[in-house]
């Protein structure tokens, strides 16, 4: 801006060009604040943006006009316009005054001064398009001083003001004397960090709550604290002074999507806390299809000139869980709690937003501003100390419990204790009888020395006839093999184990002599595997399960020995249930080797011509596949 050229036009332009039809404010000498009506405002739409200072100065075709409407909303359709104000009133002069902008959503402000016929003065520029950093004066809202007036003079003073913004904005300002000011500001500032305060020491107490209890209500509810600190930040414009000074974007984004995270929090607490979803699953969806609906809606087809709270819908989902708690307080279902409470707070401040977004009830009152904030305080404060009364109340009852468990272990303690008497006096009986029973085993043991002098002269007999009845029972074992009556520990006894089996099958397969089925060569070495035989020529590793009925098989070649011995015994008529008893194995791996046995002895009885020869022949025909 060349300030120059500003001065050089406004001492030589003359009133006239300059000059609306407008009366100042006037100024009385016993007030510290007066607000500035909106008949004492005039506008100027700038739909193109190009509008500057020095053209309002020298072209009187830039006509203002008055506003029709108390309190207007403006910026719907147009983000550029001027606003100006006309004050007057000889206590200017005699005080240091400051013009507020109270409302400070605003995108882009830029204030001029014009004492007179002075030359205009630059006052301030504010708004989320600036570094809050570069303002003179580090305050939330929008100030400058009025200066340039003399003690006495009672000139008209004219403020200029170029807003360019995205939101709707409301025209309200007001001039304060400077101690005036300073102390509502620094009440207001101690009143905002008493909120906050309390809204953080509520979040500490949530979280402590949550690492003791681990319950999901105390979850949603620091998470709607969070989300109240948020929208508190968006409303009071403290975030844009303290957390995104040098980043001024990330407040559109805080006022974009802190109501709506606002509203998702509560919806999510009430029917966590109404237990919605348990009671009635067609309530809940319609709370969450509606409560989705309304935030899709305004993220996705909304901008930032358009509120929350315009949406037709929005308070559906709130009466309907109020309505429900209604009906569960009526029911006996529900006792009138602190959440009923502070949820009531909740949607007074609701309903109070919703009004002024649809211009119904506007006004500038700090009790209906913040009329949402305080219900987000005293419902996150009523809400804590529901749960520091559950902790109070699961506290008393666990105290409770431990007494009672520490009485039932007295009592236990006093029982031992008798049994303990009990006990040792059984067990000093026991000793008496103990010694005794030794004084016999002593005479008992002698006894036993003599005949086994006896035993051992009887068991050098025994021994050779043992030698013998171990040869006999060796034959009679062989013999009731072949007779199919043994049972698995007799089976056992011809093949005790895995490595017997592999030899068994090994002198089968290859008594003829070995010939490699590759080459046909008869030369062989020890091959890798159980018993398996490597050609010395073509170098062919045979195992020893190879062409028999054991190939690939997925459990012990013993089990599968007496299976084969087994269904060959019973001519295939034994269930896989009665071989798992048997064999202690599963049911399906029985099943499957069976039916490949009954197969075999199908086949081998159809070379052989009939049964009653693979029965002469016996069940070692059926190992040999090929």
């Amino acid at each position: 801006m060349n300030y120059y050229l500003l001065i050089f036009l406004s001492l030589f332009l003359t009133t006239n060009s300059i000059g609306q039809n407008l009366t100042p404010v006037e100024i009385p000498f016993y007030e510290d604040v007066v607000y500035v009506p909106s008949s004492k405002i005039l506008l100027l739409e700038d739909p193109e943006n190009n509008i500057e200072i020095s053209d309002i100065l020298t072209d009187p075709n830039h006509l203002f006009q008055t506003p029709q409407k108390d309190m207007l909303l403006f910026s719907k359709g147009v983000k550029s316009y001027w606003v100006k104000v006309q004050i007057q009133g000889k206590p200017l002069g005699m005080d240091q005054w400051f013009f507020e902008v109270p409302d400070s959503h605003v995108g882009s402000v830029k204030a001029y001064v014009q004492v007179g016929k002075k030359p205009v003065i630059y006052a301030e520029t504010g708004g989320y398009d600036h570094d809050f950093d570069k303002r003179k004066f580090k305050h939330k809202n929008i100030i400058f001083p009025i200066t340039g007036l003399e003690s006495g003079e009672d000139e008209v003073i004219t403020v200029y003001l170029k807003y360019n913004s995205e939101f709707n904005n409301v025209l309200f300002y007001k001039m304060s004397r400077a101690n005036h000011l300073f102390t509502y500001s620094i009440t207001e500032y101690m009143l905002l960090g008493t909120n906050y305060g309390i809204l953080i020491c509520l979040i500490l107490a949530t979280v402590l709550l949550l690492l003791t209890l681990r319950d999901k209500d105390i979850l949603l509810l620091t998470g709607f604290l969070i989300a109240s600190i948020c929208v508190d930040l968006s409303e009071d414009n403290l975030a844009a002074q303290y957390l995104f000074a040098n980043q001024p974007y990330w407040n559109y984004i805080l006022m974009r999507y802190s109501s709506t995270l606002s509203m998702l929090s509560i919806v999510a607490l009430s029917v966590s806390v109404l237990k919605i979803r348990k009671k009635s699953f067609k309530t809940y969806v319609t709370i969450w299809g509606i409560t989705l609906l309304n935030t899709l809606y305004f993220i996705v087809f909304k901008s930032f000139n358009d509120s929350l709270w315009q949406l037709p819908t929005f308070l559906v989902p709130f009466i309907i869980i109020l309505f429900y708690m209604l009906l569960d307080i009526k029911r006996s279902e529900v006792k009138v709690t602190y959440f009923f409470l502070g949820y009531l707070v909740i949607m007074i401040g609701l309903s109070l937003q919703v009004l002024r977004a649809y211009e119904i009830f506007i006004s500038h009152a700090i009790v209906v501003v913040y009329s949402y904030n305080v219900g987000l305080l005293l419902t996150g404060l009523f809400m804590t100390l529901g749960q520091f009364q559950r902790f109070k109340i699961l506290k008393e009852e666990k105290e409770q419990a431990q007494g009672q468990l520490i009485k039932d272990l007295q009592v236990r303690e006093k029982i031992i204790e008798e049994k303990v008497e009990e006990r040792t006096e059984e067990i000093a009986k026991q000793k008496e009888i103990i010694a005794l029973k030794n004084d016999e085993l002593q005479w008992v043991n002698d006894q036993l020395n003599e005949h086994r002098k006896q035993i051992q002269e009887m068991n050098a007999q025994l021994k050779v006839e043992n030698e013998q009845l171990h040869e006999d029972v060796e034959q009679l074992e062989s013999a009731r093999v072949l007779m199919q009556e043994v049972t698995f520990d007799e089976f056992e006894k011809m093949f005790p184990s895995d490595e017997s089996c592999y030899t068994y099958l090994e002198e089968i397969k290859w008594k003829n002599g070995f010939q490699c089925k590759k080459c046909g060569n008869d030369t062989y070495a020890k091959g890798a595997g159980v018993n398996s035989r490597r050609c010395k020529k073509c170098n062919y590793n045979e195992s020893v399960t190879a062409g028999t009925l054991f190939h690939r098989l997925h459990f012990p070649i013993q089990k599968a020995f007496y299976m084969v011995f087994i269904v060959f015994a019973k001519d295939g008529d034994i269930s896989s249930t009665k071989l798992s008893e048997i064999l202690e194995m599963r049911q399906n791996t029985c099943w499957k080797f069976s039916k490949k046995i009954k197969e075999t002895m199908q086949e081998k009885a159809e070379q052989l011509g009939s049964k009653e020869k693979l029965k002469h022949k016996g069940w070692e025909e059926l190992i040999l596949k090929d």
